[in-house]
């Protein structure tokens, strides 16, 4: 799993306390990431000695599908492949981690030092909290390891070394703990005032929390792992051509809201993403997507991104997303309030109010979470099909030939992130928040309406 999912993990773990759920559509990418674990990661690639990016050029017919040479093919299936099982054994470790701490009473040990400290709530979670984040991460550490660096290097796919590495998985750390002591005491408080309805109420306070997350992620948190810079500064003849691609279909999205993102001093992904919601919503392309691309390759990758922008789909995530978490609220305070009956009359354990129990609301939201994931991925999947529409609709007058310059992106992007060729129906249906990318480009290549005759669906030019 790339840092930049990891933090956000970590971060709502830390802030709602569950693992409901990942987050929902901020920074769900450009779509060239199909399934929910795979980070995009990519070979690295230049363009054309003497050329600027924006003038590299493409010779022969765009591709109609997803192709790779045999020896790129065999990689691509070996990667993806790779992560589906890392998920797979993630999912299965955090349980264990959860499971380890309730039963080892190692969170017990936890909170009867926070009590030794103190006898103040809010001090007791200050202890409490990253005592047992530091923990969680350190058990996962492993995994983290070669998912997140060994596999990456292994298939020459990072320009990190261990050291930064280490430095982005401690600053991931350092938020879950800072975001975790403030929502575990919210949390405990809420479950000490209304022991019976707690589930409810913490999901009335959690909205706010998340959306606060949704936020200040763009101008907080993302800033302590990369750079940013206005696009207009580094490409402003590209800028250019997309404020006349916006205003061509009657939108409006400024200038000062599309960013170049330095992903090139960390890892050799082609991607571009849009996050935030308000005054920090923003659209993002990465360095090394501008360094491969043309520009109109870039221009259909943008307009996907301002699809996801105008269209909603961050408010629209945050929405459907909010309502399985009051769901899930809802069914793990029964299976929590089963397990923490047995436990109280034979242990030291206190029950649900008791800071210990913690590990036992993760392992049952993690579970949740887990067999939640298939929802979240099909509803992400409709999203991104959109998104694909709305960057063809966008571009139709303003790129010459808007199908090839989309097909030939998403070739591209494939390729050098080393995307599945073929994945199962089970593994698109359990883990691909976007369409597979031999169906993307399909679509690509023959969604004219315009050549029929038809009316736009998404986007109306003036």
């Amino acid at each position: 799993m790339g840092h930049r999912m990891k933090v956000w993990c970590g971060v709502f773990t830390g802030a709602c306390c569950f693992a409901f759920a990942l987050v929902m559509f901020a920074g769900s990418g450009s779509g060239v990431t199909g399934p929910l674990v795979l980070p995009s990661v990519a070979e690295q690639a230049a363009p054309t000695v003497g050329q600027p990016p924006s003038a590299v050029s493409r010779q022969g017919t765009p591709p109609d599908r997803y192709t790779l040479t045999p020896e790129k093919r065999a990689q691509a299936i070996a990667y993806a492949h790779t992560r589906y099982v890392l998920y797979f054994l993630g999912v299965i470790l955090a349980l264990g981690v959860y499971s380890f701490l309730w039963r080892s009473s190692i969170a017990l040990t936890f909170r009867n030092w926070a009590r030794k400290v103190s006898s103040r709530h809010f001090v007791q979670c200050l202890i409490f909290a990253p005592l047992f984040f530091a923990a969680v991460s350190l058990m996962e550490f492993p995994l983290d390891y070669y998912s997140g660096f060994v596999l990456e290097r292994r298939y020459g796919l990072s320009t990190q070394y261990f050291t930064s590495w280490l430095g982005d998985w401690g600053k991931a750390l350092g938020i879950t703990m800072v975001s975790g002591v403030f929502v575990i005491w919210i949390l405990y408080e809420v479950i000490r005032r209304s022991p019976r309805r707690w589930w409810f109420y913490f999901w009335l306070v959690s909205a706010p929390l998340t959306l606060g997350l949704i936020l200040i992620e763009p101008v907080v948190i993302d800033p302590l792992f990369f750079k940013f810079t206005p696009l207009e500064k580094t490409q402003p003849v590209l800028t250019a051509r997309i404020e006349v691609m916006l205003h061509h279909a009657g939108l409006e999205i400024p200038a000062s809201r599309i960013f170049e993102m330095n992903a090139s001093t960390k890892t050799n992904a082609l991607n571009a993403y849009v996050n935030g919601i308000g005054a920090s919503k923003r659209v993002v392309v990465w360095d090394t997507t501008l360094r491969l691309m043309n520009e109109d390759e870039t221009l259909l990758v943008l307009g996907h991104e301002t699809g996801h922008y105008v269209l909603g789909h961050i408010v629209k995530g945050f929405v459907l997303f909010e309502l399985g978490e009051l769901a899930a609220f809802g069914i793990g305070f029964l299976i929590v309030e089963q397990i923490t009956k047995r436990l109280v009359a034979r242990t030291n354990f206190e029950g649900v109010g008791d800071l210990a129990s913690l590990p036992i609301l993760l392992l049952v939201l993690t579970m949740l979470s887990f067999l939640s994931t298939p929802i979240y991925c099909g509803l992400s999947r409709y999203m991104e099909h959109q998104a694909d529409q709305f960057g063809l609709e966008v571009a139709y007058g303003v790129v010459p030939d808007p199908n090839a310059a989309e097909a030939q992106a998403l070739q591209i992007l494939g390729e050098h992130d080393l995307d599945d060729p073929n994945p199962g129906p089970f593994i698109k249906f359990w883990l691909y928040t976007h369409p597979p990318l031999d169906e993307r480009i399909r679509f690509a290549a023959s969604y004219k309406p315009w050549a029929e005759g038809k009316p736009l669906e998404w986007v109306h030019p003036k």
